[in-house]
């Protein structure tokens, strides 16, 4: 049994999907299957029952998980000591971010504020999508990193809210008769385009956020994979029936001043939604002076 086994194991347990494991894990799909096959047959058991569309884990792999993901964080410690006695004790911070739309200057703020109180400190940030992201905790590439989350608390890792983006309205055409109407009932979405985030990049946000929205009386009928850059998509919205979930910040500058594009809020509960700081339970120490400057930003909660 090699680390990649485990590696491959929790991914296809999280994505409940071979394939979409496999576009995460950057890898080809037989490959995959074939090492959870070798899995099972070495541990004797069967880990997932393979459904019709997707898979479940068994009970065997619900009892494997806790143990696959705690082995790949006992690496990735590994790995960040590894790397940190490399070199020769440099405060390095390796912290990465998805996308951030309107939100951009939160991180922005955070990472200044941080720079400002430990300037000793190297900070190296990169992008990810949000699925990689929870890979690369794990195994120590990353130290910390900024994620969409739908779900309090955060499975598997220390966590901090920052920023709360709930969605509490939709960005409509302006020329759509629903624009005329001062709130929107999400049931009268039904027949128009959604425009909703990569499965891809944000795999249990998405699933998340399709849950909320059967929950409130929606099963959208047609819907369109966004473009990554947020103007593209609201250029997408303004050229023709089609819709997004918004929060109050990215609806600001559509309340402020009239455009092709409008926003109403809608009539049920708001879908909650955060911008978290996510890391490992033993984080290399400068995570924890960067939580203790996130703590102390107006938006933060716990």
């Amino acid at each position: 049994m090699e680390l990649r086994h485990f590696r491959y194991f929790v991914a296809v347990a999280e994505e409940h999907s071979f394939a979409q494991a496999a576009r995460r894990l950057r890898v080809a799909q037989p490959a995959l299957s074939k090492q959870i096959h070798d899995l099972e047959t070495e541990l004797g058991v069967t880990l997932f029952e393979r459904l019709p569309r997707g898979v479940r884990l068994t009970p065997a792999g619900e009892a494997f998980l806790a143990d696959a993901r705690g082995t790949l964080e006992v690496a990735g410690r590994a790995m960040t000591s590894a790397r940190s006695a490399g070199k020769n004790g440099a405060s390095d911070l390796e912290f990465a971010h998805g996308e951030l739309s309107v939100y951009s200057a939160n991180i922005e703020d955070l990472l200044a504020a941080f720079r400002d109180a430990h300037p000793e400190a190297q900070v190296h940030v990169s992008s990810k999508s949000d699925a990689d992201t929870y890979h690369a905790l794990r195994e120590g590439h990353v130290d910390v990193a900024s994620v969409f989350i739908a779900q309090w608390p955060v499975a598997g890792f220390s966590a901090l809210r920052i920023v709360d983006c709930t969605t509490k309205g939709v960005l409509l055409p302006a020329n759509h008769p629903l624009a005329a109407q001062s709130s929107i009932t999400l049931a009268d979405l039904r027949n128009l385009t959604w425009l909703h985030s990569s499965p891809q990049r944000w795999p249990g946000f998405s699933r998340t956020i399709d849950e909320a929205l059967r929950d409130r009386g929606l099963v959208p009928l047609r819907r369109r994979e966004r473009p990554n850059e947020t103007p593209s998509a609201n250029v997408q919205i303004a050229a023709g029936e089609a819709w997004a979930l918004a929060s109050e910040e990215v609806a600001a500058r559509y309340r402020a001043t009239p455009t092709a594009i409008v926003y109403r809020p809608i009539i049920e509960p708001p879908i909650p939604c955060w911008i978290a700081l996510v890391w490992r339970a033993k984080a290399p120490r400068l995570v924890h002076e960067l939580v203790e400057v996130a703590r102390a930003l107006p938006t933060a909660r716990p």
